[in-house]
């Protein structure tokens, strides 16, 4: 078969584009070649349904080839596609393009886009590679039903260092996935978790690196990232379509009663950055497990936002939310890419947030994780002790007082990496105090401190480590007594409350 599909783009049209592909016998493979102009190929998503209606294909067209494949094995079938057979009868094809990049790129202009389809197999350079998630039978939306939650990687307890917001060529990313578990393994990763903007991978390459399956919730009122995806959200649909529409906080709502419903882990992204900030403030904070406290720290604009972010969610925990700190990268850049002014590269693991588990499988890691054992740090690895009572403790962990009025706490952390002096706080309850730290060789700075938790009341401490100057090195999240109820109910509700404390 040879058939040719072309769409006229200006800045009137409609952000959903749809035509019907008529198959009229089986095929082995199914080939699509895009033929668009560079700087276009941003401007929207491409979705393939067969004809039962299953997804057979979604990817942002990006920076990625324009030839685009679906085939037998993962081996022959482009990422973000489903492998299996080509069945007779009426496919749907439709392109959901970025109507505000289109008034904004292309004026007056009016450009065609084709796509032509064939039946014949093409070399492609971007498959999914030797691991498939997926099954052919899928019923809808899109199931990771082949995926290996209890592979194991690693049987050490120990820190284990990952990303939780990365980017490849499936959506807006500039790096092949092969390149991306390169970077990766230069900055000694143990993890990696793609999030691409509202489509997911169906399977990746060989590597010794642990992948979870993740996905960047993306609207015009902000981004949220869901770790440990089984499925592509039912209502994601939607959001690619109208990303800015009046429904999308509605659909974003959905989206993460249906996370708690599947044990989905949620993490608002970059809730303070220019224009990327969280908008959606009737959304629960209920619903959302983690805290996105350092965003791609060489943008331009990071510091200010990160900074507030990491205040925002002290005032979180002061209101009696107990939602954890992450760290996200957020690169969508090559290596020898630098934003303007920057003196280093944004790349995965930069910065990395570690998280403490026995053995590393997915499963673990995501146990792990809830539980809120994580440090998030650039440029360093720590190693942190705490005891009561002569028990041990790790981030994220309630410490009880017993029938005692009062239980008293020792911490220790040692800071590895760094070739300056860190500045380290003990912050309690809001409260920040400067400790004592010690080099007890080179590049190895160690601190303590005592704190007292008290009966009947609700406290929590967590260290902050910094340059001299304030630059963010490294956030260890929360230990805490007791409880509290929150008054403020929502994301926009604790905004207005704590507006001037930001």
């Amino acid at each position: 078969m040879r058939e040719k599909i072309s769409f006229e783009i200006d800045q009137n049209t409609d952000g959903i584009l749809e035509a019907e592909v008529l198959i009229s016998e089986p095929l082995e493979v199914l080939s699509i070649i895009v033929d668009v102009k560079k700087v276009e190929m941003l401007m929207g998503y491409l979705i393939l349904e067969d004809e039962k209606k299953n997804i057979r294909f979604q990817k942002l067209l990006g920076y990625s080839e324009r030839i685009i494949q679906i085939g037998a094995s993962s081996e022959i079938t482009t990422i973000g596609g489903v492998p299996g057979k080509i069945g007779e009868g009426r496919w749907k094809l439709t392109l959901c393009i970025f109507t505000e990049e289109i008034r904004k790129r292309l004026g007056e202009q009016r450009i065609p886009v084709t796509f032509e389809i064939t039946g014949e197999e093409c070399r492609i350079e971007e498959k999914i590679g030797e691991e498939c998630w997926v099954s052919e039978e899928q019923k809808f939306p899109l199931y990771c039903d082949r995926f290996a939650w209890n592979r194991t990687y690693q049987d050490a307890a120990r820190w284990y260092k990952g990303d939780f917001h990365t980017h490849t060529r499936l959506s807006d990313g500039k790096e092949t996935v092969e390149n991306a578990m390169e970077k990766a393994k230069q900055m000694q990763m143990d993890f990696y978790v793609p999030t691409e903007h509202n489509v997911i991978h169906t399977g990746w390459n060989s590597t010794e690196v642990m992948i979870v399956p993740g996905i960047e919730v993306t609207a015009g009122k902000g981004h949220c990232n869901l770790f440990g995806i089984d499925r592509l959200p039912s209502r994601i649909k939607e959001i690619i379509c109208r990303p800015a529409s009046e429904q999308a906080e509605k659909w974003v709502a959905e989206i993460l009663q249906e996370a708690g419903e599947r044990g989905w882990l949620v993490s608002i992204n970059h809730p303070f950055l220019h224009i990327w900030k969280w908008e959606f403030h009737s959304i629960p904070l209920r619903m959302v497990q983690f805290l996105e406290i350092v965003n791609d720290p060489t943008y331009e604009y990071a510091r200010e936002a990160n900074d507030k972010a990491i205040r925002f969610l002290d005032l979180l925990w002061q209101e009696g939310y107990r939602i954890y700190g992450i760290g996200g990268s957020d690169s969508h850049n090559l290596i020898e890419e630098r934003y303007d002014g920057a003196l280093e590269p944004s790349v995965a693991g930069d910065p990395g947030t570690y998280v403490f588990s026995k053995g590393l499988t997915p499963t673990k890691m995501l146990q792990n994780l809830r539980k809120g054992h994580i440090y998030v740090s650039r440029y360093c690895t720590m190693e942190i002790g705490i005891t009561a009572d002569e028990e041990t403790y790790l981030p994220g962990e309630h410490i009880p007082v017993g029938k005692k009025e009062a239980v008293h706490i020792k911490y220790h952390v040692t800071i590895r990496g760094l070739q300056e002096r860190p500045v380290v706080y003990a912050v309690v309850n809001r409260v920040r105090i400067g400790l004592e730290i010690t080099e007890t060789e080179k590049d190895v700075y160690e601190a303590d401190t005592e704190i007292i938790f008290s009966a009947g009341e609700y406290e929590w401490m967590r260290l902050d480590i910094r340059k001299e100057d304030g630059t963010f090195l490294g956030y260890v999240n929360p230990i805490y007594h007791g409880a509290k109820t929150p008054q403020c109910k929502t994301f926009g509700e604790m905004l207005q409350k704590v507006s001037d404390m930001l």
